[in-house]
């Protein structure tokens, strides 16, 4: 093919370090290869300038190219660039495009460091320029994230300013903030805040209305970020514990403002909705509804001649009202009723145990299967040693695949671990939690506030009709109901025999299965 009849783009692309440490300004670029085009006389089509990182290919210039390609692919037969790292910083990304590119008939080379693609060799070369300009990337960036600790250590502020500050540079041309037009609505936020008269909303749509344009979410951190006292987070880091040090730039406000601002979100009582209290005296108070009406059961306490009597008695005015010590035994009671069958522990126990073994027979197939996977992982790697002895496959080709063949076999390694690690029976957790549930009404009357809510919550799936003289319910957990019932299976099974009729497998809870919690969240 003529010369004259080669078509080519150029293409130029910058970081902002580069372009002012290095000095490869996009004019230098473009010069250099419309030059380069004149020399070798190539018709340059187009020209794409880019100002982006070269950690990937989301770049807009380079898409617009990209698009241009696929619309024009007969016309054109080569982008130009001036070095291989103007073009990518990516070595795993930049040889999918080069392949993507190829197979449309179109050759991407650099002016600097023009190689002839069809010499196979040269993939070599092209692979050390490749990977030179990723390990500068991975450089800049060890320097980037390193910089920016140490300037936030130092207490300088290195990302976007928040509302009521500007970036700006110090005299140590350090970034850091100074207040703006704006700083005066954050100290004002602050202060009426601070005074815990309005509703935060309330002060947030006056503010609003004032200039401060934050919609609620936004206010909210405002007022937790402790960037406007003068203090900068500095993160966790390698082996450096997260700290909070004093910051170079202008408090906005004051240190007492804030923590004061801070108390009335952790001690904020919400206008117009009832904040929940836990009443250690009362357990049981929203898990009880009156058996005369219906209405919620409460609790109270009541002065005595000597001292304090605690209650529990119904929202409206009936006359359902019975001590705490007393509701709690008919509780106790009801609980006592739900004693397992002996023989059901026994089925229960061997259902489970059974289920174990089960469990450790496809856990044993699972390992042999990994071990196999782990060798056939690693004959992969062999193989690929050996092909590229044979110069079969590029050193770039074989990283890539070991690579590759690495993540997986670390996955199926620690996979084996963890098959291959002794695990206890579960007979002894089995027995003691059936044991527990043999006792049910000492367990309940021996539990804290927590431990009977608990208990209650798991047991019964609807609220407790609660009288003067009983308390009673009108269902229970689906599997303590087959636990504790009477059925003529558990002979059937003591025999040997088994009794598909009974459902009793149906209704043991799979692994990971919560018994049922009561509907308040308990």
């Amino acid at each position: 093919m003529e010369n004259s009849k080669i078509n080519v783009i150029i293409y130029s692309r910058v970081s902002t370090d580069e372009q002012a440490q290095k000095g490869f300004s996009l004019k230098y670029q473009e010069e250099s290869l419309k030059w380069y085009c004149e020399r070798m006389g190539y018709n340059v089509l187009d020209s794409y300038k880019e100002d982006h990182s070269a950690k990937n290919f989301n770049r807009p210039e380079w898409s617009k190219l990209k698009s241009y390609v696929k619309a024009n692919k007969k016309e054109v037969h080569k982008v130009l660039f001036v070095k291989w790292d103007r073009f990518s910083r990516n070595i795993e990304q930049a040889l999918t495009v080069i392949r993507e590119f190829d197979k449309m008939g179109i050759e991407l080379n650099a002016s600097e460091q023009y190689l002839d693609m069809t010499n196979s060799d040269n993939k070599m070369v092209l692979s050390i320029y490749l990977t030179a300009g990723e390990v500068e990337r991975d450089k800049i960036s060890s320097r980037t994230i390193n910089g920016t600790y140490q300037a936030k250590k130092e207490g300088y502020f290195t990302g976007k300013a928040p509302y009521g500050y500007d970036n700006f540079r110090d005299e140590f041309k350090k970034s850091t903030l100074k207040p703006n037009k704006y700083s005066h609505l954050v100290k004002m936020a602050f202060d009426e805040v601070a005074m815990n008269i309005e509703p935060v909303e309330t002060i947030r749509k006056r503010l609003k209305d004032a200039g401060m344009k934050l919609e609620k979410s936004a206010f909210s951190l405002l007022l937790k970020n402790t960037v406007y006292i003068g203090k900068i987070e500095v993160p966790e880091f390698k082996k450096e514990s997260a700290m909070t040090v004093n910051a170079k730039h202008e408090a906005i406000v004051d240190l007492e403002t804030f923590y004061r601002v801070q108390d009335v979100f952790k001690n904020k009582r919400w206008y117009g909705i009832k904040p929940c209290h836990k009443n250690l005296g009362f357990p049981m108070r929203d898990f009880l509804i009156c058996n005369v009406c219906g209405g919620q059961i409460t609790g109270s306490t009541s002065q005595g001649r000597s001292k304090k009597y605690a209650y529990y008695h119904c929202r409206n005015k009936c006359e359902t009202r019975v001590s705490v010590e007393d509701a709690h035994n008919k509780i106790a009671d009801l609980l006592s009723g739900l004693q397992i069958n002996p023989n059901v522990k026994e089925l229960f126990t061997d259902v489970l145990i059974n289920s174990e073994s089960e469990i450790n027979g496809n856990t044993k197939n699972h390992l042999k299967n990994l071990v196999e996977r782990q060798k056939n992982l690693k004959t992969k790697i062999e193989g690929a040693e050996d092909m590229m002895l044979d110069k079969e496959i590029t050193p770039e080709t074989f990283n890539n695949i070991v690579s590759r063949v690495n993540k997986e076999l670390m996955n199926v390694n620690t996979e084996i671990e963890i098959c291959s690690s002794k695990r206890d029976s579960m007979k002894s957790y089995v027995d003691s939690g059936l044991e527990l549930l043999m006792n049910l009404d000492n367990l309940f009357i021996s539990s804290d506030y927590d431990g009977k809510r608990i208990l209650a919550g798991s047991l019964f799936t609807q609220k407790l009709i609660f009288g003067n003289d009983d308390c009673r319910t009108t269902q229970v957990n689906e599997v303590i109901s087959v636990l504790t019932r009477n059925s003529k299976g558990w002979e059937s099974y003591k025999k040997g025999k088994a009794v598909i009729s009974d459902s009793f497998s149906a209704n043991v809870p799979g692994a990971g299965v919560e018994p049922a919690r009561f509907p308040t969240g308990v």
